[in-house]
This record gives C-alpha cells, sequence and structure tokens, in this order.
C-alpha cells in the first residue's frame, strides 16, 4: 500500500511515511483480521508530534480504498467537557458517507441506551451493527485522551463487544512518561482482551538526514542536517515545521545555511516556534512549566535537584521523565551524564520563548533564593538575579556585589559589568551606591567613556569617606583624560585638593595624580613642575617623597642628572616610609627612574610591587605607569613577543601565567606604541601598519604619550624603507620633547634614527649635528645603552675611518653589559658593513654572523634579515636558521630548562641558581623559542632529543 503525509502535516515535503513502515505493516495485519470477522482494538501510542494523527488518517484512507467503511472522529481540549462530542462526529461522518441512521427506539433497552444521551448511543450502535453486517468498518478516534468521559465509556463498552463484528475501533492516544501521572491508558479501560499497541518512536538521523535533503535539496550541507535532527530530536511535527521555515528562508534564491540560524527570530515565519509551543501544550501544564524551567536551569550542575523545588514537581518522577524525554530525543546527554540538555539551543530558545518574562523572572527569582539559601557561590545565585526586578533583601545586594568583585578578580569585565548595574537596581546607601558606580565608571570607560564619565561624576558626589573620594577623583581624572579632557581633569582634583588642607597624605595623593596627569598635557606639566621647584625653593625637604621622585624624573630627562644621581635618589626614596595612598606613584616614578638607568631586574621588582598594591578595577595614574615601565622593560631585553602577548596581538611564550598578568588600559597609547615597536622589530610590518593607523584615530596629541607613537611610528616607516615618511614623525617627535624640556635619549632616542633616515637620504651633513647632540646627552647620562646607541648612530653617519672606529667603540660599549642588549643588534650591523667597506672582509662576516644569532635569539627578524643582507653583500654564503634546537641552548639556559623540565618552578630554579625570578622567566623564553615549543610541558620530551 502507498501512504502520504497529509500536506498540513508536511508543508508538501514528502510522500513518504519515514520510518513507519512497520507500524502499518502491523495495522494492516490487525485490520485483515478484523475483517474476517474478528475485529478488536488498535492504539497508536506516542508523544505530541511523533506522527500519530498522520499515520491514523493514512491508514484511514488505505482502509477506505478497500471497500472499508470509515467513520471518524477527532478529539480536542475545547470538548473535553462536552457529553457524547466523539459519538456526534462520529454520526457526522456517517451521514457524510452515506450510512442511514437506524431507527429510534420508543424505550431502550440495550446497554447503550443506559449512558443519559438521549437515545443517540443506541442508534449509533445499531448504525454500527448495521453496516458491519454488509462490510468491514474502522472506527477511527484521533487522541482518545482528550474524549470526554461519556464518548470514552462507550467506545471501551464497543471496544469489549467487536470479538465477532468485522469493526476495528483503532485510536491513537498521547502516551509517555510525565511529571504528572497519566490517567489510565485507554486499552486498560476496555476490560477485554489485550488492545494491539503501536508505539510511535522518533525519527533516527539518517531518515532525519534523507527528509532534510528531500526538502532542502540533495546538496544540504551534513552539518544542517545533524543540526535539524538535533534540534527537533527526530520529532516528525518539530522536524517538518523546522524544515518549512528553512524552506522559506531559501525560497527566494538564498543558499541554504550551513547551520541552523542563532535563534527563533531568524526562522521565518516561526513554523518550528509554533510547533514547540503546540508540543509543550499538548505535555499539560504542570510538564510544560517544568521543561521551560529545566530550559532556563539546565546550565546548573544540579539542575535536576533544584526542578522539584522551583516547579513543585514530584521529585520521585524527575528520573523517569529525563530517560523518557532522552528517549524522544529531545534531552541528550550533557558533558556530565547526571545533566541531560536539550538536544538544540535553537531547540531550547524555543522553549524558553513560549515563556512571558515575567514568569521567567519569578523563576529565577525562586533559584536565586534557594541557592543563597544553601550557600551557593556567589556567581552562581548572580546569575539568576540578572533577569529578576529588586528583591529588596540585603542578601541580594551583599551577594551582588562580592559577584562583581570576583569577576573583576578573574578578568570577567563584561559578567561585572552586567552584575554591577544589576546592583545599582537594589536598595544601596549613598557610600556604597557611590562604591559600585565607581567600579562600574571604571569598567566602562574603556569601551563607554561617556557613560563612564557620568557615572563616576555621580560617585563622587556620593561619595562620603575622603579615600573614597579619592578614588572616585582620581579616576574620574583618568577617564577625562581618555576622553582628552585634560584640563577638566585637573579641574576636578585641584577643587578636591584644597578640601583635604586638613590631611596632608591626601592632599598629597591627590597632587600626585595631579602630577601624573599633568604629563598628558605639556603646558600643564611644566607648570606643575614650576610650582613643585618654587615648593621645594621655598621650604627645602617640605615635599612629599611622591613629589621629590617626579621632579626626579623630570630632572633626568632634562639632561641633568646622571643615571648614577638618579640611583642614589632613587634608593633614598624607597628608604623612606610610604603611606599607602603614596605608594603606587612613589613605586611608578622610581620604577621608571630605575629603568631609565638599566637596572631592569630592580625595575621589575619594583612594577611587581606597585602592582601588588593595586585594586581593579579602579583607574590610577600609577598603575597605567607601572604598566608602561612594564612594557618598555620588556622591549629593552627584547622580549617582543610577551609585548605582543600582553597587548593580545600575539601568543606570548611568556612563562609568566596568565592569571598574574595585569590588563592594560586600552586607552594607554604608550603601551600600544611599544606594541607598535615590537611588531615593527619581529618584522610583522603589515600589522604595524594597521596598529598604527588605530592609535592614529585615538586623539590625545597633546600627551607625552603621543610623543612615544611618533618614535614608533618613525622606526616602523624607517624599517619599512620609507625614511623620507619616516623623518617627519621623528622630528616632531624631537619638537614636542624639546618642548617639554626632555631632551635626554633616555625616553625616546629619536635623534639616532633621525640621523639614519638622513643617511639613508643621502643627507649626512643634517645626520650629524643630531647623532653629535644625542651622544652628548647619553655620555651626561652614562648608561651603555644610551652611549652605545649614539655611538653607532654618529658612525653611520660619519662613514669612513672615523665612522669605523666610532662603530667598534659602540660595540665594545654595548657588549660590556650583564646580558646582551637588543642595540647590539645594529650596533654589530654597522659595524660588520664598516669592516667591510674597509676592506676586512672576513672580520665583517664574523661580525654579521654574530649580529644574525643575536637577532634570531631575540626573534627580531627584521633585524635578522638586515643581518642577512648585510653578509649577501659580503660574498658570505646565504644564512640559514643554525641557531635554534638545543644546541642553540647557552649553558645558562640550558641549566633553567632541565631544571623547569624536571618540575622545578622558577622561583625554586632561581634560589638554586641564584638568579632573579625574572631571569629565569627571560631564559626560558629563549628556550621554548630556540627549542619550537609553547608549554612548560613540552621541555622534557624536547630535552630528551639531545644529542
Amino acid at each position: 500500500m502507498t501512504a502520504t503525509w497529509p500536506r498540513h502535516e508536511t508543508g508538501g515535503h514528502s510522500d513518504r511515511l519515514w520510518e513507519r513502515e512497520e507500524a502499518l505493516a502491523r495495522m494492516t495485519a490487525t485490520a485483515r483480521r478484523a475483517r474476517a470477522g474478528t475485529g478488536g482494538v488498535l492504539v497508536i501510542r506516542g508523544g505530541t508530534g511523533t506522527g500519530r494523527t498522520t499515520l491514523l488518517e493514512a491508514f484511514a484512507r488505505d482502509r477506505a480504498a478497500r471497500d472499508t467503511t470509515v467513520l471518524r472522529a477527532r478529539c480536542s481540549d475545547e470538548e473535553t467537557d462536552t457529553a457524547f462530542s466523539v459519538l456526534h462526529q462520529l454520526c457526522d461522518s456517517a451521514r457524510q458517507d452515506g450510512i442511514p441512521d437506524a431507527p429510534s427506539a420508543a424505550r431502550s433497552t440495550h446497554w447503550d441506551g443506559s449512558l443519559h444521551g438521549g437515545d443517540l448511543p443506541a442508534r449509533l450502535w445499531r448504525m454500527l451493527r448495521a453496516e458491519a453486517s454488509v462490510g468491514p468498518v474502522l472506527l477511527a478516534v484521533d487522541d482518545i485522551h482528550l474524549a470526554d468521559a461519556h464518548s470514552r465509556r462507550w467506545l471501551a463498552q464497543v471496544a469489549r463487544r467487536l470479538d465477532h463484528l468485522p469493526v476495528l475501533l483503532a485510536v491513537t492516544e498521547r502516551w509517555q512518561y510525565d511529571l504528572v501521572p497519566a490517567a489510565p491508558a485507554f486499552a486498560q479501560t476496555t476490560g477485554g482482551g489485550p488492545a494491539h499497541l503501536c508505539t510511535l518512536k522518533p525519527l533516527g538521523p539518517a531518515a532525519a538526514a534523507e527528509l532534510v535533503r528531500t526538502a532542502l535539496g540533495a546538496d544540504t550541507p551534513p552539518e544542517l542536517a545533524a543540526d535539524c535532527h538535533r534540534a527537533s530530536g527526530g520529532n516528525p511535527m518539530l522536524l517538518h515545521a523546522l524544515l518549512s521555515d528553512l524552506r522559506e528562508i531559501t525560497a527566494d534564491g538564498t543558499p541554504t545555511p550551513p547551520r541552523l540560524p542563532a535563534g527563533c527570530t531568524d526562522l521565518h515565519p516561526g513554523m518550528f516556534a509554533a510547533a514547540v509551543a503546540r508540543w509543550l501544550h499538548g505535555c499539560g501544564p504542570h510538564t510544560a512549566e517544568a521543561v521551560r524551567a529545566y530550559a532556563e536551569l539546565q546550565d546548573e550542575d544540579d539542575a535536576l535537584a533544584l526542578l522539584p523545588h522551583v516547579t513543585g514537581c514530584d521529585p520521585l518522577r524527575v528520573p523517569g521523565w529525563v530517560a523518557e524525554t532522552t528517549r524522544q530525543g529531545l534531552l541528550r546527554p550533557g558533558p556530565d551524564t547526571a545533566r541531560p540538555l536539550l538536544g538544540h539551543p535553537l531547540l531550547r530558545r524555543a522553549v524558553t520563548a513560549t515563556w512571558h518574562a515575567h514568569q521567567r523572572a519569578a523563576l529565577h527569582r525562586r533559584t536565586a533564593e534557594l541557592l543563597h539559601h544553601r550557600g551557593a557561590p556567589e556567581d552562581t545565585v548572580a546569575r539568576h538575579l540578572l533577569p529578576v526586578p529588586p528583591v529588596g533583601a540585603p542578601w541580594a545586594a551583599d551577594l551582588l556585589i562580592d559577584a562583581a568583585t570576583r569577576a573583576i578578580r578573574d578578568g570577567r569585565t563584561d559578567d561585572a559589568l552586567a552584575v554591577l548595574r544589576r546592583a545599582l537596581l537594589e536598595p544601596l546607601t549613598d557610600r556604597r551606591r557611590g562604591a559600585v558606580l565607581t567600579e562600574l565608571g571604571c569598567l566602562e570607560v574603556p569601551a563607554e567613556r561617556t557613560a563612564g564619565v557620568r557615572h563616576l561624576s555621580e560617585a563622587l558626589r556620593l561619595q562620603q569617606r575622603d579615600g573614597g573620594k579619592v578614588q572616585a577623583a582620581t579616576s574620574l581624572g583618568m577617564a577625562l583624560v581618555a576622553r582628552g579632557e585634560v584640563p577638566t581633569a585637573l579641574e576636578v582634583l585641584g577643587e578636591l585638593a584644597e578640601t583635604f588642607a586638613h590631611a596632608s597624605e591626601l592632599a598629597h595623593a591627590v597632587q600626585a595624580a595631579i602630577t601624573l596627569i599633568s604629563s598628558h598635557d605639556g603646558t600643564a606639566w611644566l607648570q606643575v613642575v614650576a610650582q613643585l621647584e618654587r615648593a621645594e625653593d621655598r621650604t627645602p625637604g617640605s615635599l612629599a617623597p611622591t613629589a621629590r621622585a617626579l621632579l626626579t624624573e623630570y630632572d633626568a630627562t632634562a639632561g641633568r642628572l646622571t643615571a648614577r644621581q638618579a640611583m642614589a635618589r632613587v634608593r633614598t626614596l624607597l628608604t623612606a616610609p610610604a603611606d599607602p595612598l603614596l605608594e603606587p606613584y612613589l613605586l611608578a616614578s622610581t620604577a621608571t627612574l630605575t629603568q631609565w638607568a638599566d637596572n631592569l631586574d630592580e625595575a621589575d621588582r619594583l612594577v611587581t610591587r606597585g602592582l601588588a598594591t593595586y585594586r581593579p578595577p579602579l583607574l590610577h595614574p600609577a598603575h597605567q605607569s607601572l604598566l608602561s615601565v612594564q612594557a618598555e622593560t620588556q622591549v629593552m631585553r627584547g622580549h617582543y613577543d610577551a609585548v605582543l602577548a600582553d597587548a593580545a596581538l600575539g601568543p606570548s611564550p611568556s612563562p609568566t601565567p596568565p592569571a598574574r598578568r595585569t590588563a592594560p588600559y586600552p586607552g594607554n597609547v604608550h603601551l600600544r606604541s611599544q606594541a607598535l615597536i615590537a611588531l615593527t622589530e619581529t618584522g610583522r610590518l603589515a600589522e604595524a601598519e594597521r596598529l598604527a593607523a588605530t592609535i592614529a584615530d585615538c586623539g590625545a596629541h597633546d600627551s607625552w604619550e603621543w610623543s612615544e607613537f611618533l618614535y614608533a611610528r618613525g622606526r616602523l616607516r624607517a624599517a619599512a624603507g620609507d625614511p623620507a615618511g619616516a623623518l617627519p614623525d621623528l622630528l616632531e617627535c624631537g619638537r614636542r620633547q624639546t618642548a617639554r624640556q626632555s631632551t635626554s635619549p633616555i625616553v625616546t632616542p629619536w635623534r639616532s634614527v633621525a640621523a639614519d633616515c638622513y643617511v639613508a637620504l643621502g643627507s649626512a651633513a643634517h645626520a650629524v649635528p643630531l647623532a653629535e647632540e644625542e651622544l652628548r646627552l647619553a655620555r651626561i647620562w652614562g648608561t651603555p645603552r644610551t652611549i652605545g646607541r649614539a655611538l653607532r648612530a654618529l658612525a653611520v653617519s660619519l662613514g669612513g675611518r672615523r665612522g669605523l672606529e666610532l662603530a667598534e667603540q659602540a660595540v665594545e660599549t654595548l657588549r660590556d653589559t650583564p646580558a646582551p642588549l637588543p642595540e647590539l643588534i645594529p650596533a654589530l650591523i654597522s659595524f660588520g658593513q664598516a669592516l667591510h667597506d674597509s676592506g676586512q672582509r672576513r672580520q665583517a662576516r664574523d661580525i654579521l654572523r654574530e649580529a644574525a644569532q643575536q637577532a634570531e635569539w631575540l626573534g627580531a627578524a627584521r633585524a635578522r634579515r638586515s643581518a642577512a643582507q648585510a653578509l649577501g653583500r659580503c660574498g658570505a654564503r646565504p644564512l640559514r636558521a643554525q641557531y635554534t634546537g638545543t644546541p642553540a641552548l647557552t649553558s645558562a639556559e640550558l641549566r633553567i630548562a632541565q631544571l623547569a623540565a624536571t618540575g622545578h618552578s622558577n622561583k625554586e630554579a632561581a634560589e638554586l641558581l641564584h638568579l632573579a625570578v625574572r631571569t629565569v622567566e627571560t631564559h626560558l623564553t629563549h628556550c621554548y623559542r630556540k627549542l619550537g615549543i609553547r608549554r612548560r610541558a613540552d621541555l622534557p620530551a624536547a630535552l630528551a632529543n639531545m644529542t
């Protein structure tokens, strides 16, 4: 026989009953026995949407085609309370088929006249017997579980009297394990012989995939077919509704999507969402509520245990319901087998969309209160409070604020923003609301500066404690700087400073913030420095340590101090006790001076100490300074990968765990300028150009950070072979630095790079004065790095015999350091080229190979290419990557790698080898690069390959 899906069920997708052939065969066998005179009962059972109606109608059409009288009825919710509604439908069906009505009896004495329906039950019974005497009869009753009680009782009585009649009573019945016990099955009410049961299962993956391809085309992606099966659980009703939506999407020629859309709103005309709502309606109100609740709660580890408490369902029935729904394919095992998930995110969204917002909020509130009283983690409870109106209880505000603190500590900024905004809806004191607004505003500034400034301004107004006012005002000042409003920031802090005349520590803290913030405006910076100098002249020794440290920074950049003198002041400043409010500023200044003096390990210790005092998410100028020192120190060491990792521009081979890294403030132009230098030195020029373009759009052109950017972009353009394009940036950097009275090359050695550009353009007359001035200032400061760098620039500018002598001096100066400096590589290249020009080719090749080796160790791809090109001009063979693998490890690197491979921590290795922890980390970074690995766990295998 051939059966077809009704068009209203399938949308015209197919003419085949998928995976129902066995059921049809069993039904046909039952009908054959009834036709022979042994009638009976056939019950087609299954969950909502499994195709019971479709199968019954297909069977009824087939019986009608075989000269069987078919009387149809369909039960519904609307007629459940209408007596004999099914019998009326059967009578109407008989009249439509031309079956004569049985005559009324004056007084019914038969069993079927006792049902208080007038003589309708008796007439229908007589009609049925009369028609059965002519030929077989099929009573097809759909959804018997919705039948009114009178009709159900009459059908049960009829079922017991069909043994010797050619009558088959075929009914469909929703039957599955639910959270609410079901009424007795129809087969149990007949009281006669066993009914023939036909249970429908969901479609399997293969049948679903074939159906999808039939509906959408043979070229449908396999991923989409699998998605459709998971989203529908193989339920025919849901699957066909989903395919109807997808067919509508592709009706205008749009290509079939490789995956299902993200949500139900992307499906048109919404057949799938309507089918899910129908499926839930068929489950009954109690089970539907539980399904919706589980869709909201399934992310909780104990979702199944929570379900009875928040919905009131019987906990003893939950395991059976889970097993049945999993068998239907609508639930699937999750990562934890004890916590299944709805089969697909689209199905979950469709289920939750059937709830009103207030119902969802009520569920989450009940869940939040339950979890709170159980002592669940703050994050878990807060997740359920987010969509809930204000609770009003003190525990809610406490919990939300604690959850935000944890999210901030874990670096989950988006979570912290959502929780803090929700916390503001709870009743809070002014002091507490001010603290919440301060944290919220600080988090908002990087992406939503206007909202951040507004919230920080309100926080400053609400703060009642002096410490809270300082925090709010300092953060507001940094937010205003991010918007380019430095004068406004200084005005806010200046007004606050006037109110703290009674508290010197608070006044000094505000003054330190004013000084650092003023550095973002050249004129304001010089005015503040002049004020500090006048105060020191009037009353020597009256300045706070933070002010003296900032003046030391100014003197160093103005060329008034040597590195030795600066470090003497640093040690004096660090021996004095510091107030907690002032300590971050003092550490930021002393770390900066220590870095300039090339005491990088000590600078690292000061940075680490300073960052430990920082409490995110507050915007603190000293914190930004410390991050700047950290980034520039990495560049000075040649740790370019670490700089790029901190700027989220590349993988980090650094052994420092991610949790220990402190995220930079996105508005910090200096940090991104250091990343720009790192990209340039690693040869990633295209990425560097893109980064430079984004920095150029950020504004803040009056800040000292803009000079750093101009210097970094000048280096990039020079490295890209555009000296003419680099010079304007470098000269503008110099003009700005001079205007700020910052002449020393310890900040931005723009003169050296500009001199190289002039030489490349054939204008040595312009290059020499710049290089000579740089060397003069470098000798004042007196560190090998600054002197060696300036010597190299002057050597290139002069050329000839004098240039050769100066290049050799530069190399000797830069080699005479505890650790190799990145500046040594260009010095070696310049020296090698000078040797070649003087006819000393063999020595030139040796020097250039050393430069290539140093560049490869640092990962300085640009410098290595320069060394390779210089070697080529010397007639040497092309370079090979010979400075990698275990043979390339230095003895120190090998010792540290072996300790790390055997399980020693960085701190333990540092103690065993009497080194700084940072030095150990540096050596490990080099080891990872040379060995071609990314993780500490790969060290044992890499070292095992040693020959």
